[in-house]
């Protein structure tokens, strides 16, 4: 059986990206931001975030040069 994602509230995840929840609900509903809609709330599984947030990390130059 597979395991359930761990799943996060839209307001705790604008606290994980210091932004107003106005800007996490806009991005989901603009499909740019992976949610889930359970009963009229929008919640987020934290792996697809961390996957999400990875696949937007700064820092990655023209010259092809990784600060990792």
């Amino acid at each position: 059986m597979t395991a359930l994602p761990t799943l996060i509230t839209v307001d705790e995840l604008a606290t994980v990206l210091r932004c107003q929840p106005e800007k996490v609900y806009r991005l989901a509903a603009h499909g740019e931001l992976p949610s889930y809609k359970v009963e009229g709330r929008r919640l987020f599984s934290e792996a697809e975030v961390a996957q999400w947030l990875e696949q937007r990390k700064a820092g990655v130059g023209s010259n092809g040069f990784d600060p990792r």
